[in-house]
């Protein structure tokens, strides 16, 4: 046998000509469960208050769907050579807000992807590990700092130079976003880094001579 024969031959053994109805099922019913597995780590680990109805729906089909794709690359060589093809001018066009929303969909086309190959133990073992990761990483952050905007409005005077040291004393990591000044009144925008346990400045910077309002705005998308 030639050394093309013999690359020939490996390549046709790899994929399977005959693929039961019992084999598609069990992929399909294993992609389903890591699918709802992923979107339950996805409710338990999500930072906004309330989730897309859309966006869990979507991780719930792109697992299916990713492990139907796969089922069928593996079962004929033509089909999987076309189907590169086709997906490779797919284009996603979705804006996502969250950095995170984009590993669960990654997430989701991996699980798809190994269970449609009949991966099952990588599945499994996968989906658990990234899991405990992700609700690792959500308790490691929980308590740390946070971007705010910090808007003040006060009377005329030198309150800003007082605001300023307050904010030195307290150690808060800010910069000036804007200041906006006249005969009466001022407002003054920080971009402020701060924890849980530091937003109790906003109190005291209220209490300041000169000081009307206080606000402090999440700087997140969501």
């Amino acid at each position: 046998m030639s050394f093309v024969d013999a690359i020939k031959k490996s390549v046709w053994d790899g994929f399977q000509t005959d693929i039961s109805a019992a084999r598609v099922v069990i992929s399909l019913l294993m992609a389903l469960f890591a699918a709802l597995f992923i979107l339950f780590i996805y409710r338990l680990t999500m930072r906004g208050i309330a989730s897309s109805r859309g966006y869990e729906i979507t991780l719930l089909l792109v697992t299916a769907i990713s492990a139907m794709i796969v089922l069928t690359i593996t079962s004929n060589l033509a089909l999987s050579l076309g189907m590169v093809g086709a997906l490779s001018i797919v284009r996603f066009r979705t804006a996502i807000k969250e950095s995170s929303d984009t590993a669960f969909m990654f997430w989701c086309v991996a699980a798809g992807i190994t269970s449609g190959a009949g991966f099952y133990l990588i599945t499994i073992i996968g989906c658990l590990f990234i899991g405990l990761v992700a609700v690792l990483a959500v308790r490691l952050t929980k308590n740390g700092s946070r971007s705010y905007l910090l808007v003040i409005r006060t009377e005329a005077g030198n309150t800003a130079a007082t605001v300023e040291k307050l904010l030195a004393e307290s150690h808060i990591r800010r910069r000036l976003s804007s200041l906006v000044q006249n005969d009466r009144s001022a407002e003054i925008i920080y971009e402020i880094s701060v924890s849980a346990a530091q937003q109790r400045l906003v109190a005291a910077i209220r209490t300041l001579p000169g000081v009307t309002s206080v606000s402090l705005v999440d700087c997140r998308n969501s």
